[in-house]
């Protein structure tokens, strides 16, 4: 006899009772997706496994709801489902960022549209500032905003140390199903030259003049994660954070994930405009239903323009974004589901020549981006399989980082040879425009499979995903456009210096093969009862296929409903992250060494000798840096009271780094006679010894992650009409790079050829204390529609300790480059003690008292189309200071107030 099959059907209607059509459906367990009639009526066929599914239910404007649905045989009709216009009247509405035990890990936290309605942000980044023990940043445009997740680092004024650029590197951007990598950008210098800190092409140092900035600026995000600045958030339905275990079907990742959905299918229109007190937006979004048969397109645009500092507009930042997505169901009961969307972005970025100021640089990072991809859904109503899923998407960009400054020196002596060997130098004038100008033009394209079946064991509903993934990144860009002629100043010789050191060369980025990754996986998610309480399980593997390296990746989250108040859970994953392209096809290296350089001013009567060597580095060598997480977590509930905790182990190793590789080579040495009126006759009379160095990337990383984080949030307090969140964590991070470190003599140097010149030293290990809290009081009052929160933010810790023994050298170089270990290391060696770095000069500006911070923000909807949203940053201008010890630094960490209005009207 023929199995009867199951059926799910309803009908969705507004608070008026109309119905809705084109409302979006998804059920959570089976990863099908459905789309109501004109009617509003949706029918989803099932298998004849009797079940219990979750349908997710979201329409632009609306609230998204959730609905538990018992499938028994035959058809299961939920009735007319009313969903609830997203406004500020409504009683149940988020305030504030939650944890999600029924998403795709442990970890997960969700920022729905509730809550991004209620925040005037640029871009992604402000949004999460709802992470629990991550310092509040006020909206700004005027940096690179990457994000890390479950680390504290020493902070640097530059914020592209190595620890930091490996975890924002490792944590996935998601949008729409899609990651958008930053695998193919190599904007920058050659990081060969002076290592992966100096890759970044930047302003001048100490600031700009008229603002308030104590560092040089760039715009180059090579190496690290995606530049958040490039993510409006108009048209965001949710976001979910995952710092911990994600799940297998995400892959290129080591530090976890920021899952992106946007809205589509019919919507008002929405003009918004936000101005602060440093920038300016303005936006439009409208979904439009076609017809029955044509379905629905979304249409987006926004406009940012942006300064440091208002009074003095040098540095600026400008964006503008057009996005159009147009969704459509075809076949028989609307099976096949589909969204193709377009997005172009433009980025003006960069820093005008001050005038008062001749030595400053012009520096600017403009570029555009985009995209096109392709999201399909075919629902299945088999035994076994219940929905095939298909991302694609093609993204490409072009990317200019350009800075021009005057040099004023007596004469440039320089060398343009590719090949290693002896050449005669080449002279010019010392009076010239150094440019420095980077041409990329990434191009990115991805391919996910994606498989949801259903089966079952004895009495044990399994949801099994399973699937295929493949990446591709290459750069078609001119490349760095470097002129030896023009160089920069220390990247030439001039005067009568004889030292060696990298030089600049061009470099075509189409010379870097292309990268093509792939990855497999498995996932089944299932749940039972033990001891007569819900255990849920998420586990599965990973194979992943990175620059000829294969990995498994097994990854589980489990939690247990242990009493009718408090869940408990536990996750293990293991992650791997692809090198990109920069890291490897860095280009090749180039070394000059001046043997001569007889200059008598004219430079037909000067000759020179040069010693050039080029180093080619093995990218091939590289392995995938590696994220091991072990996560314990907790949802506590009593009453209307939620507390959350999570505390976590993670071990990062085999992270990106240049390290130095040194060459000790034999040369030949010259000398001069002058003949008048020609060049001057060189002859060879000896050899010395040189030792050459330059940087090549390597798997040099590795760090030790330890916390906790927590969030507290209290029922509504009907008689104050206010709800309160307390979170917070500690963070501590282990780090260390594997390779020893180098550095010079500090004291007076002598003509001794035995004399220590060069010290080596064990790598160095630091632990980082970070710990924060916040604060929040949520005063909502439906009757009026409007919501007051106010934020006490307080900073506990952040503090760095370096090893004792890490200004102790373990060897040394003399003058005459000879290798000379050191046995038994006396500070008070009259030999070598000049090498030992005293402690006070490896510390940090450590904080060394607890201090606060206070925020504002306020919404307000007037007769449910026009809302204003307003925050304020440091709302109450307080400045604590306090003084470093042992020295006369005061520093004054919390930033100077900062405001923003957001005006939105629905028509």
């Amino acid at each position: 006899m023929a199995q009867i099959r199951n059926v799910v059907t309803g009908k969705l209607v507004d608070p008026q009772n109309k119905p809705l059509e084109l409302v979006n459906i998804k059920v959570i367990e089976t990863n099908q997706y459905a789309i109501t009639d004109k009617s509003g009526v949706f029918r989803i066929n099932g298998s004849e496994i009797n079940s219990i599914l979750t349908l997710e239910f979201s329409y632009i404007g609306y609230q998204k709801l959730r609905v538990p649905a018992t499938i028994k045989a035959g058809e299961t009709n939920l009735g007319n489902i009313g969903l609830k216009v997203l406004d500020l009247s409504l009683e149940n509405i988020d305030i504030n960022a939650k944890r999600n035990y029924t998403g795709q890990s442990n970890s997960s936290l969700v920022i729905n549209r509730d809550l991004i309605e209620q925040i005037p942000a640029l871009s992604v980044n402000d949004l999460l500032n709802q992470i629990p023990n991550r310092k509040i940043t006020p909206p700004s445009l005027q940096n690179i905003q990457n994000l890390t997740l479950r680390s504290a680092f020493e902070p640097t004024t530059s914020g592209r140390d190595a620890f930091t650029l490996n975890n924002s590197f490792g944590v996935a951007i998601i949008v729409d199903g899609n990651n958008i990598s930053n695998n193919a950008n190599m904007q920058g210098y050659n990081p060969g030259l002076r290592g992966l800190g100096a890759t970044s092409i930047s302003s001048n140092s100490y600031g700009l003049t008229g603002t308030s900035s104590t560092s040089s600026y760039s715009g180059d995000f090579a190496y690290g994660g995606t530049d958040l600045r490039q993510i409006p958030v108009d048209n965001i339905e949710s976001i979910e954070v995952i710092a911990g275990v994600a799940s297998v079907k995400y892959g290129d990742l080591s530090d976890g994930a920021v899952i992106i959905e946007r809205q589509a299918g019919k919507s008002p229109a929405y003009v918004r405009m936000q101005i602060r007190d440093n920038a300016t937006s303005y936006s439009f979004s409208k979904g439009f239903a076609l017809s029955p048969k044509l379905g629905s397109f979304n249409v987006g645009l926004n406009y940012v323009d942006s300064y440091a500092d208002n009074r003095d507009k040098i540095k600026a930042y400008k964006r503008i974004n057009t996005s159009a997505m147009w969704t459509n169901s075809f076949g028989r009961d609307n099976r096949l589901k589909n969204t193709l969307s377009f997005d172009y972005g433009r980025n003006l970025d960069g820093i005008k020549k001050d005038d008062d100021d001749p030595t400053s640089r012009i520096v600017s990072f403009n570029s555009w981006n985009m995209s096109v991809s392709n999201r399909s859904n075919y629902r299945l109503s088999g035994s076994f399989l219940k929905n095939i899923g298909l991302n694609l998407r093609y993204g490409e960009s072009h990317q200019r980082s350009y800075t021009e400054q005057f040099v004023n020196s007596p004469y440039i002596l320089y060398s343009n040879a590719t090949e290693t060997g002896l050449v005669s130098g080449i002279y010019d004038k010392g009076i010239y425009t150094a440019v420095s100008d980077v041409d990329g033009r990434p191009i990115t394209a991805s391919a996910l499979l994606d498989f949801s079946a259903e089966y079952k064991t004895g009495n044990l509903n399994h949801y099994l995903n399973f699937g295929a993934s493949f990446s591709y990144a290459a750069n078609k860009g001119l490349g760095r456009l470097s002129d030896p002629a023009r160089s920069r100043i220390g990247f030439n010789t001039t005067g009568n210096s004889l030292s060696s050191g990298p030089s600049e060369r061009y470099y075509d980025f189409a010379l870097a093969y292309a990268q093509k990754d792939f990855g497999l996986y498995a996932e089944d998610v299932f749940s039972l009862k033990v001891g007569g309480r819900d255990l849920n399980f998420r586990g599965g593997l990973r194979l992943d296929g990175q620059n000829g390296f294969v990995t498994l990746s097994p990854r589980t989250n489990i939690n247990y409903q242990l009493t009718d108040d408090f869940r408990f859970g536990f996750a293990y994953g293991l992650s791997v992250k692809s090198p990109g392209l920069g890291q490897r096809y860095p280009g090749p290296t180039f070394v000059d060494v001046p043997l001569i350089n007889a200059y008598n001013g004219n430079a037909n009567e000067s000759a020179s000798i040069f010693y050039v060597r080029r180093y080619d580095p093995d990218g091939s060598k590289l392995k995938s840096s590696k994220g091991q997480t072990f996560e314990l977590s907790g949802l506590y509930k009593i009453t209307d009271y939620q507390l959350s905790f999570s505390v976590f182990h993670k071990l990062n190793t085999q992270g990106y780094n240049t390290v130095i590789e040194r060459e000790i080579v034999t040369l030949p040495q010259y000398s001069s006679t002058l003949v008048p009126g020609s060049q001057p006759l060189i002859t060879q009379n000896g050899t010395k010894r040189f030792l050459l160095t330059h940087n090549e990337f390597n798997n040099d990383l590795r760090s030790n992650n330890q916390g906790f984080d927590v969030i507290l949030n209290t029922p509504k307090y009907e008689a104050i009409s206010t709800s309160f969140s307390v979170s917070g964590g500690l963070f501590r991070s282990s780090y260390q790079e594997t390779g020893p470190r180098a550095a010079g003599p500090t004291a007076e140097d002598t003509t001794s050829p035995d004399y220590p010149i060069t010290g080596l030293y064990a790598p160095r290990k630091k632990t980082t204390y970070f710990s924060s809290g916040r604060v929040t009081s949520s005063t909502h009052i439906p009757a009026i529609s409007l919501i007051v929160q106010l934020t006490a933010e307080f900073s506990f810790l952040n503090k760095t300790i370096y090893n004792q023994n890490d200004g102790v050298p373990f060897a040394y170089y003399t003058r005459d480059i000879q290798y000379v270990e050191i046995t038994n290391p006396d500070p008070n060696s009259k030999v070598y003690g000049h090498l030992f770095i005293p402690l006070n000069e490896l510390t940090t500006d450590n904080q060394y008292r607890i201090y606060s911070n206070y925020h504002l923000s306020l919404a307000k909807e007037i007769k449910k189309r026009f809302k204003f949203a307003f925050n304020a940053y440091n709302f109450l201008n307080y400045q604590p200071r306090y003084q470093k010890p042992n020295s006369n630094t005061v520093n004054a960490p919390n930033g100077a107030p900062t405001f923003g209005i957001e005006l939105s009207l629905k028509l």
